[in-house]
């Protein structure tokens, strides 16, 4: 049923050969795109390693990594403030600066 589906709406679509992987592969790279975290995607795809996952992580843009350093340094600037300290150059102990 889901293979005649399948192949039906890539007939109406007039598309070349598509395989029901193919969908898999792009719920994957969507996922990605959509920056869901690694181990999430590695759990929704079935993967036993993240390596397997970590082909689809490639299709991610590159200004997620950005957003996520900048995430990360909120979140280690935040324990910092918590604690109090600061460096005697007068930063928050353990910030990593990012520039």
């Amino acid at each position: 049923m889901v293979r005649h589906t399948l192949r039906s709406a890539v007939a109406a679509a007039k598309l070349a050969h598509v395989a029901i992987h193919d969908l898999r592969h792009t719920f994957g790279v969507h996922c990605a795109q959509a920056g869901v975290p690694l181990a999430r995607l590695q759990k929704l795809m079935g993967h036993a390693s993240p390596i397997m996952t970590m082909r689809y992580v490639k299709h991610a843009p590159e200004s997620y990594f950005a957003e996520d350093a900048a995430r990360l340094a909120a979140s280690i600037e935040g324990v910092a403030s918590a604690r109090g300290g600061t460096s005697p150059e007068g930063g928050a102990r353990g910030v990593l600066r990012l520039v």
